[in-house]
């Protein structure tokens, strides 16, 4: 379980993030909302990649997870929305590598970089070097690398940026696969990206929370036909 409790991060003077209060167990929880409303601010803050001004987040109830260090850093997978990847790895030296950090135990390395590959379509591409990789395939190997381990927090930023329908398809179909015992964050603004398989949906605008529930709950809060029709009505300027 994580708890966040009034969640606050500003740039300067622009107010990222504004009291955001959650509590998340395992499911699928989708971060929905236009550009500018928050939701990489709050991943990173989850990933550990920022420090928030103000609030907590607190792991399995209890503990900040800024002090949980190496013990929370192992059972996270996160892929950021910004493809940060050494052009000069192979694909499989990128997922050995990202497993040696997850200290994944050498005699399982192979068989899990082997899983995750098959996992995301990229097995018969493992042995090419990134510089190579088209920008979809980039963020199929991103997904690989945040899902390597079977972690039990899985945090996704824009994970279907780039892909064909077919791929996206496939990305939906792997998280869907691994809701049952973890905790899954994806951050998007594409409502058909989450729509079947989100379990809780929050909208955030200008870092705050301005809606949360079911795709279904949403829809008849709403009388809305579908929840792209809920993501119009709410962020319509």
């Amino acid at each position: 379980m994580i708890v966040i409790n009034n969640l606050s991060k500003s740039y300067g003077k622009n107010k990222a993030l504004n009291g955001i209060n959650l509590d998340l167990i395992n499911g699928v929880y989708a971060l929905l909302g236009p550009n500018g409303a928050g939701k990489s601010t709050l991943m990173n803050i989850l990933a550990l990649s920022l420090r928030a001004d103000e609030g907590k987040i607190l792991w399995k109830g209890a503990k900040r997870i800024e002090e949980c260090g190496k013990e929370y850093r192992g059972i996270l997978g996160y892929m950021p929305q910004q493809q940060g990847l050494y052009d000069g790895f192979r694909g499989v030296d990128f997922l050995c590598y990202i497993a040696g950090l997850k200290d994944i135990p050498k005699n399982k390395v192979r068989e899990e970089v082997e899983r995750v590959a098959a996992l995301v379509n990229l097995s018969d591409r493992l042995r090419d070097r990134l510089s190579g990789y088209s920008g979809g395939m980039k963020q199929r190997i991103l997904l690989a690398s945040a899902i390597i381990g079977n972690p039990e927090i899985v945090i996704l930023d824009e994970p279907t940026a780039g892909l064909d329908p077919k791929e996206r398809i496939r990305t939906r179909e792997i998280v869907k696969s691994m809701a049952g015992d973890k905790i899954i964050i994806i951050a998007t603004h594409v409502v058909s990206d989450i729509e079947t398989i989100a379990d809780e949906v929050i909208l955030l605008k200008k870092g705050v929370i301005v809606e949360k529930g079911s795709p279904a709950d949403l829809c008849e809060k709403m009388n809305a036909d579908d929840l792209e029709s809920v993501y119009m009505r709410v962020f319509e300027e």
